[in-house]
């Protein structure tokens, strides 16, 4: 693969990740459209041919037009694609929504991909965290562990900058997509994640990016809606006239109180 642009030490660590997965043979990987798993699917593509499969899941925590957009992405770089509907609201320690839910979902959706794996005589299953993650909160990170997920990503020491930048060299057109965690991520742990409350975020973030803000998060406080926005967002946010319609639309979904956070948009607020 071809990395034009990048520095040397990316590129380094690009060719021990294509060493990681040359020595794989066959695998599976977690594919959601992100740049992340993009730049994973296309590598391990380039290197196992018809042996690389990617696994994209249909879920209620995905919003449809990100689904659709990973979708259209696959096909428009020849992945070799597997499609499969993943409910996380079916587990119930997911849907109470406690500090490790996020080990509940990852443990039952690779689980899935370990038995797919499992049947088609398939050696691996990867998935796109990468080195940053790895410092980040992330009680998936223990289910990849226990189920023997390979990151090679992660392995090759490959931070989020350098993904960029090797997907921009090598032109995948989502290089530069904004980070897209899934809507659970909105709603405050011990507060139940249920179909109305995804709809409603869902909601009133695809109104609030209508408005030309590319990064927003709708932060669900039970009748309040705290919205976080990056610099640029708040200058749209607050031109004439959209401020009222955010705050209309967004009463609309249920909401009795609209707020701005002062802080702007914060990656894994909820958490802190």
């Amino acid at each position: 693969m071809r990395k034009l642009g990048v520095k040397s030490r990316t590129a380094d660590k690009a060719s021990h990740l294509e060493n990681i997965i040359g020595r794989m043979n066959s695998a599976i990987v977690a594919y959601s459209g992100g740049v992340d798993s993009t730049f994973l699917s296309v590598t391990a593509t380039d290197i196992l041919k018809d042996n690389a499969l990617m696994v994209l899941a249909r879920s209620p925590l995905m919003e449809a037009e990100e689904f659709e957009a990973a979708r259209k992405l696959a096909v428009d770089l020849k992945l070799k694609l597997m499609e499969i509907e993943f409910n996380q609201l079916d587990i119930p320690d997911f849907a109470i929504n406690t500090r490790d839910r996020c080990y509940h979902c990852k443990l039952n959706m690779l689980g899935i991909l370990n038995e797919a794996a499992r049947v088609r005589h398939i050696k691996y299953v990867c998935d796109g965290t990468n080195y940053d993650d790895l410092s980040d909160y992330r009680p998936g990170l223990m289910a990849i562990a226990e189920l023997g997920v390979r990151s090679p990503l992660a392995e090759s020491f490959l931070t989020k900058k350098e993904i960029r930048a090797l997907a921009r060299a090598i032109g995948l057109p989502n290089w530069h997509k904004p980070a897209m965690s899934c809507l659970a991520t909105r709603i405050p742990h011990r507060t139940p994640i249920t179909h109305e409350v995804l709809e409603k975020v869902s909601s009133g973030e695809a109104f609030i990016r209508g408005l030309g803000i590319e990064h927003v998060r709708l932060r669900h406080h039970h009748d309040t809606a705290r919205i976080e926005v990056d610099e640029k967002g708040f200058k749209e946010l607050f031109k004439k006239g959209n401020r009222q319609a955010a705050v209309e639309a967004i009463k609309k979904l249920g909401y009795n109180h609209v707020t701005v956070d002062l802080a702007g948009y914060q990656m894994g607020s909820m958490s802190r």
